[in-house]
């Protein structure tokens, strides 16, 4: 078992993530993080529960304060020779948007409640041949009532993988998903009928079907790679069908002991977070890394961009483009093997073609930090 805790302070130049006049604070913050590990031949355990959050010393409009709770727990148990069971839960109640994260919001919008959950079973029936049945549960609730309106949802994801090891680093994948996606107020009047005009529904509960092809591919020893590609085939229960092309590729690069890359890349249909609009076209990427400068200190670097093409549910929805930049630089400096110092920058910048949705935003932070 092992905890981390640290208080910080800094400033945010944009709190509220407006496109007018920007409100800025300074604040102070803190977090408490817990891991504990188990392992042995046929059960692994990996549980991380954290807690944090941040208040802005300046007055500023709405809400003055961040909460960030998470839990986390992945479990993987070798029933059998053959048969492997697992599941990764994560549940989080948070303020900030999460850009690494599909179908949310881009901008700060209150509290809200995420979960993605995954559970799954392998069953290897021959040497090479092999198959993974999963289910996957996803979710958004927020405490803005307007904001929940349109934007509460839940996703049922059913999968099933047939896997056949081409060689021993190869793995060919053929792979069909059927999701379900309910949204909590469908039906809700969004914008009552007005000049002949009308009202808009929420309108988007569907179901879609994925047929994918893929491998999973090791490289080297450090070096691993991941890809799925095919088509989305996308029915609503009211407005019709829609289908997209759809990707997801991931690799990761242990770069010697002390540098690790990960990227992660996405295109295909999301849910939507405006009013109005029945979905949108998302290519989404993304870059973590570890830099361990010298054996006392260490940086990290998070890079997410975003691309999304909002797709009308009504003719009185304009569609438009949008893109997201987010990033990240974090550098600390271990003082003992305890006791640390650390220092952060943090910018968000989004691009609409709806020009009320820009904004940028900067933040700045240093504190301390104990592991032990």
């Amino acid at each position: 078992m092992k905890f981390y805790a640290s208080v910080f302070g800094g400033y945010d130049d944009n709190v509220n993530t407006n496109n007018g006049p920007k409100e800025g604070s300074s604040y102070v913050g803190g977090n408490v993080i817990a891991d504990y590990t188990f392992g042995d031949p046929r059960l692994q355990i990996a549980l991380n529960a954290g807690a944090g959050g941040v208040y802005y010393l300046d007055h500023v409009t709405g809400q003055d304060y961040n909460i960030d709770l998470k839990g986390a727990l992945g479990v993987t148990y070798k029933s059998s020779p053959r048969l492997t069971l697992g599941t990764k839960l994560l549940l989080e109640y948070l303020t900030e948007p999460n850009f690494d994260n599909a179908n949310g919001l881009n901008s700060r919008n209150g509290n809200y409640f995420y979960t993605d959950d995954d559970f799954f079973a392998e069953y290897l029936w021959s040497r090479r041949f092999s198959t993974k049945t999963s289910y996957k549960l996803e979710a958004y609730q927020y405490d803005n009532e307007l904001v929940a309106l349109y934007s509460d949802h839940f996703i049922n994801l059913f999968a099933n993988e047939f896997r056949f090891q081409m060689v021993p680093t190869t793995l060919l994948v053929a792979e069909y998903r059927y999701g379900i996606v309910t949204y909590n107020n469908e039906g809700a009047v969004l914008v009552p009928a007005q000049l002949g005009q009308p009202a808009v529904l929420l309108e988007n509960d569907s179901m879609t079907q994925y047929i994918l092809g893929g491998l999973d591919h090791v490289f080297n020893p450090r070096f691993t790679g991941s890809l799925r590609g095919g088509v989305e085939l996308r029915s609503y229960d009211v407005g019709g069908d829609r289908t997209s092309p759809y990707f997801e590729a991931t690799l990761n690069y242990a770069v010697g002991r002390r540098t690790s890359v990960g990227w992660t890349g996405r295109y295909g249909l999301e849910e939507p977070e405006t009013p109005g609009a029945q979905s949108r076209t998302t290519f989404r990427t993304g870059l973590r890394a570890k830099f361990d400068l010298t054996s006392r200190m260490s940086s990290t670097l998070d890079v997410f961009y975003n691309h999304d093409d909002y797709h009308a549910a009504s003719v009185t929805f304009i569609p438009f483009t949008e893109e997201a930049f987010d990033v990240g630089l974090g550098v600390r400096y271990a003082i003992t093997s305890l006791i640390g110092v650390q220092a952060s920058y943090h910018y968000t910048e989004v691009i609409s073609d709806m020009s009320f949705r820009d904004y940028s935003r900067n933040r700045f932070s240093a504190g301390v930090s104990l592991t032990f």
